[in-house]
């Protein structure tokens, strides 16, 4: 029994019980993922790749089995051609069609997926028979079904649109002087950190919720960023650990009820951070 639900769970409402396991397969498969040194998956990535795998071309149903629009399908394989996880290249017998290929590394995410999810599979056939995944299955797909239905029907009460949150991320572009050097550096202040394919003068370092472009402009004035963090202490005591390199500066109260501090890195970018003052008042 898990530690906060009540062993006897019979009398649970059936959206009560969808929400407590949902996330189980992704967290197994976000797991192997990880075991393999994938942290830089687009949303819905890994999803995409296994259908490229299966279907050798995205399907046309892929944007709705997503729930996502087809110009966001477009988006997430165009990151993951530049990331070396799909090559893409004309049809030699169609010139107006793209063929889209898993790549070695495309083809071990679709391994991890795989292998996360047969691990929830075999713990699952471990607690119930193979008739009642089965019926567990079929209820799902009936609950797949009343979900197109009323969404073609115009019933029920969708989720609101998307389009009223317009901004996504918001990821600041630094220029640097050397940028296999500014990789390195930011790896060591524990970004995941890469060069762009398609040249040699583009990087990115993404941590978390965090992305930030490298670009090689040597002659360009240093940019600035402001980053809002849990813990302002922990970061500058991470950040100003020997070897790291650049400048981090100690946290200190401001009057605004934040603990701030900065890092300015070796091409003179500022990267100040802050979290809330627990003591302020």
């Amino acid at each position: 029994m898990v530690a906060g639900m009540p062993s006897d769970r019979s009398d649970f409402a059936t959206p009560t019980l969808m929400r407590a396991a949902r996330g189980t397969y992704a967290r197994s498969i976000r797991a192997h993922l990880q075991a393999i040194g994938v942290e830089d998956l687009p949303r819905n990535g890994a999803f995409i790749l296994f259908r490229l795998h299966e279907a050798g071309e995205p399907r046309d149903d892929l944007p709705a089995g997503l729930g996502v629009s087809k110009q966001a399908v477009s988006q997430a394989i165009d990151v993951l051609v530049n990331r070396g996880y799909v090559n893409r290249s004309p049809d030699p017998s169609d010139r107006r069609r793209i063929v889209l290929e898993l790549t070695e590394r495309g083809h071990e995410v679709v391994t991890a997926v795989w292998r996360g999810t047969e691990a929830v599979d075999s713990l699952l056939a471990a607690r119930v028979s193979a008739d009642g995944v089965e019926a567990m299955r079929s209820g799902l797909m009936a609950l797949a079904d009343i979900k197109a239905e009323a969404t073609a029907s115009g019933t029920g009460v969708a989720r609101p649109s998307r389009r009223t949150r317009q901004f996504r991320r918001f990821s600041p572009i630094f220029p640097v002087r050397d940028l296999a050097a500014a990789l390195h550096h930011y790896a060591a202040l524990g970004c995941k950190t890469f060069a762009y394919e398609g040249g040699g003068d583009y990087g990115f370092a993404n941590r978390d919720r965090l992305s930030i472009h490298l670009t090689l402009d040597p002659g360009h004035e240093p940019g600035s960023a402001y980053l809002e963090v849990r813990d302002a202490d922990a970061l500058y005591e991470e950040w100003s650990r020997p070897g790291v390199g650049g400048l981090t500066r100690p946290v200190e109260p401001m009057p605004y009820g934040l603990r701030e501090g900065s890092h300015v890195d070796p091409d003179g970018n500022l990267i100040r951070f802050g979290s809330p003052d627990e003591d302020a008042h």
